[in-house]
């Protein structure tokens, strides 16, 4: 038995499109406390904010959802949409800082040393 590549790739969630579904709205209880209420038509897959750790922190994430997006529904698509615009770091990778001070020493000891000519 071989092993099968999901369709949704970084996005499968338990077989399905994580990216899928509408805009989730909050209501407040009697007793004060705030509560995300699904659309019960076509509730979101996963949480806006899991979507966008994702996709700051993966390569992979960003470039299935860039793959995936024109495959939603229009409404799936608005839902995304707000979703990025609404948080404009979203394109900038996060990066491990040890990650990142490591390739600045790499490039440090790798450039090399001009010298004067002439």
């Amino acid at each position: 038995m071989g092993f099968v590549l999901s369709a949704f790739g970084y996005w499968d969630f338990g077989g399905k499109n994580g990216l899928k579904g509408v805009a989730s709205t909050y209501a407040e209880l009697p007793d004060g406390r705030v509560v995300c209420v699904k659309d019960p038509l076509n509730p979101a897959i996963m949480s806006d904010a899991d979507i966008i750790w994702c996709i700051q922190h993966s390569r992979q994430a960003r470039a299935d959802f860039d793959r995936l997006f024109p495959t939603l529904l229009l409404e799936e698509q608005d839902r995304l949409t707000t979703l990025v615009l609404s948080n404009p770091r979203v394109s900038q990778l996060v990066q491990d800082p040890q990650k990142i001070s490591d390739a600045q020493q790499h490039r440090a000891l790798t450039e090399g040393i001009l010298g004067r000519q002439g």
